[in-house]
């Protein structure tokens, strides 16, 4: 299947699949083997490396296209990434952070300047082709090489990884119930894992063996390594939506509520048959019970900077902000709490800007010509997601700029091929 796909490469391509490939590496820090500077690249939630990526191949889009077509989403992601700085910005000097500390929070939301090249390039079939086996031999490289770090963890002297501050403190204290890595599979799979999916319904199964083992490796990792159960469960829900919604010729609302009835069902076999493996993390601070008491409290620092939230600079580098923000207790993460956790830190002004790409989601998927079956897997994931995690946390940025891409490719083909183009 790869060499078909290789063979298939026409020669003015080979520059898409070296940046594809650029792309992927940045999003995967070179597979977390080499060893990169910590203060700039460390933590599992850092996006720099990727950011910087993304702005320089937003300048080469526009030197050699001298024409920035906005598209569907185009205007809101643009005010997203104002609302980001404007709230930063405002941050030092309610908080008293530093410049430095300011631009941290608000250089990895580049990564939102992918939109525009993505919409063009991805538009074109082989494209898009190429970007989605390329992404699929590197997650598979990805989770097998996170997989055996897992098998081989003994400690936090046994990594092999370049895992600097990103190892949970759980792993630490007890090596014996094994490696944690947060929000490594986070984001890009997040979306990407329903494209692959997707593509496994459509061939039903047959001659898509690189599909198939792709999307297990990631719900592997994610079920090993990120062992987060909201992720996994907004994963498999949406995997199974998108596979109801295949396997009727007709929608309804009838029918898409006796889906999601057994897709619920589904979803509650899965937790009860995997809760012995979370148990031990249902009690940290990550727990339920933690984020409903997170919630109420999100609410009130939303209140309290009800127009552009806290911003988003590293609250952790102030005590002060920090046990303001993280509770009295000093356990509460706004990006645990979804669209109240957003409202805390963005404000209305972001919430406004997040609620206004969730409706053209939305739209999007009501009037696709084509693959209508995965924008409702997306509609679902995004909804879900928002309960708890936002796309607008720096960790799942790709989440929200590929939902956006492939929600206005297809928004485009029902229309007219030249709506790439169109700037309004």
């Amino acid at each position: 299947m790869t060499s078909g796909i290789i063979k298939k490469i026409r020669p003015e391509m080979w520059a898409a699949v070296i940046i594809i490939t650029l792309f992927y590496l940045c999003e995967f820090r070179f597979f977390f083997l080499l060893p990169l500077p910590d203060k700039i690249f460390a933590g599992s939630t850092n996006k720099m490396m990727l950011a910087m990526f993304s702005f320089g191949f937003f300048i080469l889009f526009l030197l050699k296209n001298k024409k920035l077509g906005l598209g569907y989403f185009g205007w809101p992601i643009i005010f997203a990434f104002l609302s980001v700085a404007v709230s930063t910005v405002l941050s030092k000097f309610e908080f008293g952070f530093s410049i430095t500390q300011v631009l941290w929070g608000i250089i990895p939301y580049l990564i939102l300047l992918l939109y525009f090249p993505g919409r063009k390039y991805l538009a074109d079939k082989d494209t898009m082709e190429c970007f989605i086996v390329i992404g699929e031999i590197l997650a598979i490289l990805m989770s097998a090489i996170f997989i055996l770090q897992y098998i081989l963890y003994t400690g936090s002297e046994s990594t092999f990884l370049k895992l600097p501050g990103m190892i949970s403190d759980v792993s630490i204290r007890h090596p014996e119930w094994g490696l944690r890595v947060r929000n490594v599979f986070d984001g890009l799979f997040r979306v990407f894992g329903l494209i692959i999916a997707d593509r496994i319904i459509v061939k039903r199964f047959r001659g898509c063996w690189l599909d198939i083992i792709s999307y297990f490796a990631i719900v592997l990792a994610v079920l090993m390594i990120d062992q987060s159960r909201a992720y996994l469960v907004t994963l498999m829900f949406s995997s199974i939506a998108i596979l109801i919604y295949r396997s009727i010729k007709k929608v309804t609302v009838a029918k898409l509520l006796i889906g999601t009835g057994a897709i619920a069902v589904g979803v509650v076999a899965i937790i009860v048959k995997m809760s012995s493996i979370f148990v031990s993390i249902a009690e940290k601070a990550g727990s339920w019970m933690a984020r409903v008491n997170a919630a109420s409290h999100y609410i009130d620092v939303g209140l309290d900077h009800f127009f552009f939230g806290i911003g988003m600079a590293d609250h952790e580098s102030n005590r002060e902000v920090a046990n303001y923000v993280r509770g009295i207790s000093g356990i509460y993460y706004p990006d645990d709490v979804g669209l109240i956790g957003l409202f805390a830190l963005l404000g209305i002004a972001g919430l406004i800007v997040y609620v206004v790409i969730m409706v053209r989601v939305i739209k999007c998927f009501l009037y696709a010509k084509q693959d209508q079956a995965l924008l409702f897997g997306l509609v679902i994931s995004m909804i879900m997601s928002s309960i708890i995690t936002t796309y607008f946390d720096r960790t799942r940025l790709l989440a929200l700029v590929l939902t956006a891409i492939v929600c206005d490719i297809n928004r485009c083909q029902r229309w007219k091929e030249n709506e790439l183009d169109n700037t309004n």
